[in-house]
């Protein structure tokens, strides 16, 4: 279903318009009736025959009060902009119709109030100054209704008109992930705690367990209503009461949310996209504002980003909060001063777990990312300012369905601008960069290995794990036993000098070779093992060491034996290569384990 919502400046008979509609008074409270003003939000409804339904809110116009009306305008479908013809388009209009867009509201309907007290020619003028403050706005099409509550006139016609706008709306979206922001808590006698509030993207049903916000706590839904009916299930944008077990009245108030699952991020630094209210007035550096998000506020001071972006409508900031609070990526707002007097601006909260740290040098590379702030460009500026993120956590940290996020990520994968590895997706910038970070740390060092190649690279080590084997693949690196070298590092000309002369002396060493158990210098010691495991020097048993010339200009005179003859002996062998019986042994089975020839009783056999 869909909700309604009034909006305007004060006086200008909003209230008076529903209860023409509806029937009903949505001034509940005492002062309300005693000042003949509305200071909270109320609730109406109208039933459609074969179109069920239409829940209806009503907003205070007063200024004093614009966090009363944020908390009763954010859920809303269709608008209806009140304008008394005696006062015209006022201050509190203006506010309310910024209000409406900064919230992204679909369709709006201008209602010219009270045309009881004016004259055609007085109509008409308004209607002008009204399609002339709509010319350049998305509801420059907008329809315009002129109508008295206190008479009647052009009230049944405004009925028509809402449900056509109503039918026009695209359809409330069922992504699986409802949530509510809750408006009001209540107790009566023998029932328990009951919280009121517009349902958006999923039903509830009875006996489910929801999460609630900022508590994080799973209690379970024992009763659902919708305008005084009981219901098995909620529906997508529609006035929803539930019934919860596991939590009092006095542990929840305005402001809190019920959802399920949980895509919310609990944070107190949020990135957001930033649109004045009136361009004309600068907003300052470190002002303190008031962050209105669904019927919750928060205070905080906002940071003005300096990324270069010379749009003066909308520019990146950063909001840090005094407590921690619930937002999700593309979520819009309204920022006011705090106390919620004067409206500064609004826009969409982009990086919902903001880290200045890390963020601050990259977002101005990506900020052309973001152009309507569709669920495909928030995932892109995510991924892309974080530079990877887990599978899991893209398709967690939104209110979007599962399938569709999984439909973005595949779309986003076939233009090459990310790169999926097993559970984690890298921006494809990210990933180039890493890697050339690593190749230039393995390059650099002589066989690092991972934890070496990530801390000298700056590159996490669960993502050098990631990559290490990209690049292995693409055959620019050699792996051996868990160090890396590059192609072209594994010479003797770019060996350091240490290693230089000790390979020139075992070289010299010829068939004697060096053992290892007779080196008194450890770091000797790690060299040579070093130089064993860049295949420049050949350990026959674990001890006796040989240069990998030495060993190979051996093994080749062993296996010449087998010109003439089918097995050879070890004497043979022997004479051969010239060595005593203390190196011939070692130097057969290192020929053996490397394939070449087989043992055969006394005899060594060619394979």
């Amino acid at each position: 279903m869909y909700i309604v919502g009034t909006s305007g400046h004060i006086d200008h008979g909003k209230t008076s318009l529903i209860r023409a509609l509806t029937g009903i008074d949505c001034d509940r409270l005492p002062e309300e009736k005693a000042r003949e003003m509305t200071i909270d939000i109320g609730f109406a409804s109208i039933e459609y025959p074969k179109f069920g339904t239409v829940s209806i809110i009503d907003v205070p116009g007063h200024e004093r009060f614009i966090r009363n009306m944020v908390a009763g305008a954010w859920g809303v479908d269709l608008a209806l902009l009140v304008i008394a013809l005696d006062d015209g388009w006022m201050l509190q209009t203006e506010d309310h119709f910024r209000v409406l867009q900064l919230l992204g509201i679909e369709r709006l309907i201008v209602v010219i109030n009270k045309i009881d007290l004016g004259d055609e020619e007085m109509l008409e003028i308004v209607k002008e100054e009204v399609r002339e403050r709509l010319s350049e706005t998305p509801y420059a099409e907008a329809d315009i209704a002129s109508v008295s509550a206190k008479t009647g006139t052009g009230i049944a016609e405004l009925k028509e008109l809402i449900l056509a706008n109503l039918r026009k709306l695209s359809k409330a979206p069922d992504s699986d992930k409802p949530y509510l922001y809750i408006d009001r808590v209540f107790s009566p006698k023998g029932v328990g705690t009951v919280i009121t509030g517009t349902l958006k993207n999923g039903i509830f049903k009875d006996n489910e367990s929801v999460t609630l916000l900022p508590l994080v706590r799973e209690v379970k839904i024992k009763k659902i209503e919708s305008h005084y009916k009981e219901l098995q299930e909620g529906v997508p944008s529609q006035r929803t009461a539930l019934n919860l077990t596991g939590v009092s009245q006095d542990e929840l108030e305005r402001g809190d949310i019920v959802c399920r699952p949980n895509f919310f991020t609990q944070s107190d630094d949020v990135l957001a996209w930033f649109r004045p209210l009136d361009k004309k007035r600068k907003v300052r550096n470190n002002t303190y504002v008031e962050v209105l998000t669904g019927t919750d506020s928060s205070t905080g001071k906002l940071i003005i980003v300096n990324t270069d972006v010379k749009d003066e409508n909308e520019f990146p900031v950063r909001i840090h909060f005094d407590e921690k609070s619930n937002f999700y990526p593309g979520q819009p707002f309204v920022l006011t001063n705090p106390g919620g007097y004067r409206i500064i601006g609004g826009g969409r909260v982009v990086l919902p777990d903001y880290n200045p740290d890390r963020h601050k040098k990259i977002i101005k590379e990506h900020t052309a990312l973001l152009k309507t702030f569709s669920p495909s460009e928030v995932i892109s500026f995510s991924i892309a300012v974080n530079g990877e993120l887990k599978r899991d956590r893209v398709i967690t940290m939104l209110p979007s369905g599962k399938k569709a996020i999984e439909r973005i990520i595949s779309e986003l994968e076939s233009a090459g601008d990310i790169i999926i590895k097993g559970e984690m997706i890298f921006w494809k910038g990210f990933h180039f960069e890493s890697t050339e970070k690593m190749k230039r740390v393995i390059k650099g060092k002589l066989g690092p290995n991972l934890k070496e190649i990530s801390d000298s690279s700056g590159v996490p080590f669960d993502i050098c794990s990631l990559l290490i084997k990209d690049i292995v693949a693409a055959e620019t690196l050699v792996e051996k036993e868990g160090r890396y070298f590059t192609a072209d590092s594994i010479t003797p000309e770019n060996l350091p000098d240490s290693k230089k002369r000790i390979l020139a002396d075992i070289l010299k060493s010829g068939g004697e070779g060096i053992e290892l158990d007779k080196l008194k210098d450890d770091i000797m010691k790690k060299e040579v093992k070093d130089l064993i495991k860049l295949d420049f020097l050949v350990s026959l048993d674990g001890n006796i060491i040989y240069h990998r010339d030495i060993y190979t200009d051996m093994k080749m005179k062993v296996l010449a034996l087998f010109d003439t003859r089918d097995k050879i002996t070890v004497p043979e062998a022997k004479d051969a290569v010239e060595l005593s019986r203390k190196y011939i042994l070692p130097l057969l089975n290192r020929i053996e384990s490397d394939g070449f020839i087989k043992r055969l009783g006394d005899f060594r056999i060619k394979v």
